[in-house]
């Protein structure tokens, strides 16, 4: 199979691989890495010179791979940075909630109740962080603080 890509769609493919590669990898330790996700970007970025895209992506001749340059990751950083601020609001919000639910004791009849309570201390938590952000945040048994 052949896949033809304009200028223009390889480097929306190039930005959506860094990023996936990203999301996949940037967390894990190197032994770790999904090396299909690595090997998909390698190749994919074996193109980037047929596609005027030097300014993207170099090959390091010593290492024998291609890496983003700087000025692209830099691009692209506004994208891993909203998705990052999203990810926290949501799982401090989401874990938070199933905390208090479960330090309640409180029991449900069906999944969907227990659920329904979550969303509802979920909103608190939201509106909350919304108004204040961390500010009201107190961690007890916290000894950074000077008195």
């Amino acid at each position: 199979m052949k896949l033809n890509f304009t200028k223009k769609q390889y480097q929306q493919l190039m930005e959506l691989l860094y990023l996936g590669e990203w999301t996949a990898n940037s967390s894990r330790d190197f032994e770790d890495r999904n090396k299909e996700y690595d090997e998909l970007f390698q190749y994919v970025s074996s193109f980037a010179k047929d596609f005027g895209f030097e300014d993207h992506i170099t090959f390091d001749q010593k290492m024998k791979e291609y890496y983003p340059t700087p000025e692209f990751e830099r691009k692209l950083d506004p994208y891993i940075e909203h998705n990052d601020n999203d990810v926290f609001w949501n799982e401090l919000t989401m874990r938070l909630a199933k905390r208090d639910v479960q330090k309640n004791n409180e029991e449900f009849e069906t999944h969907e109740e227990y659920v329904k309570r979550v969303f509802e201390i979920e909103d608190i938590y939201e509106t909350e962080f919304e108004e204040n952000g961390l500010e009201n945040i107190v961690v007890k048994g916290a000894r950074h603080q000077r008195n």
